[in-house]
């Protein structure tokens, strides 16, 4: 193979690597966070800018969302936002620093995501956004419920652990994504100063958080550690 052939392929097959390596990437940070979209009315004196700052998005995605050539917008338009729900802890993450990042406080986050203290672990689901909590009335039905809300009925069963499509006046139902509880699977040779002294809690806490009277735990078992 002659000099500059070999130095096309090199090109080629570097181009390639690099790609399916941007791709893996970008597929990961969209993972990270669950959004949902919502159409807002302009007011006087937004810009893309301070819209994109408020939803915790760029100007460029704004731009795309709404086929947008320019950073022009006028007062009373519509504009699709899509707006961040939840997302998931990576690796050096802190209750303060997402608080941060998402605008909000970190007694915000604890509320929301019911933690009772202020650890939280990789690959965690956190609320960043309130929940919307209502109480079914007389005659709803999920379906009317997910009408209104703009939810499918698969989605409410999933944020309310529901096994069937029954509801009753007067239960409190989810619509949208709910708090969930982080929880580990006792693997052989854990003990709950172990698992404690791994995950930054106290020994009486783990206990807490599962209602055990005991130090006893077994392998394959369930623990609640928010």
């Amino acid at each position: 193979m002659k000099k500059h052939q070999k130095l096309a392929l090199a090109l080629v097959l570097t181009f390639g690597i690099s790609s399916s390596l941007g791709l893996a990437s970008h597929e990961s940070a969209t993972a990270a966070e669950d959004t949902q979209q919502n159409v807002i009315t302009i007011k006087k004196g937004d810009t893309l800018y301070s819209l994109a700052k408020k939803y915790h998005v760029s100007v460029e995605d704004l731009k795309e969302m709404n086929n947008l050539s320019s950073s022009k917008i006028m007062a009373g338009n519509t504009l699709v936002i899509k707006d961040v729900i939840s997302t998931t802890v990576k690796k050096g993450d802190t209750l303060f620093s997402l608080a941060k990042t998402y605008g909000v406080t970190v007694k915000d986050l604890k509320t929301w995501n019911k933690l009772s203290h202020e650890t939280i672990y990789t690959n965690q689901t956190l609320l960043v956004k309130k929940p919307i909590l209502i109480e079914v009335k007389k005659g709803d039905t999920l379906y009317s419920i997910s009408q209104k809300h703009h939810a499918s009925i698969e989605q409410l069963r999933k944020w309310n652990n529901l096994s069937n499509n029954i509801i009753i006046a007067g239960q409190p139902l989810y619509v949208s994504p709910a708090p969930e509880s982080f929880s580990i699977t006792v693997k052989k040779g854990d003990t709950l100063y172990s698992i404690a002294q791994k995950y930054g809690l106290s020994v009486k806490l783990v206990k807490e958080l599962n209602d055990l009277t005991s130090n006893t735990i077994y392998v394959g078992q369930k623990l609640k550690l928010t």
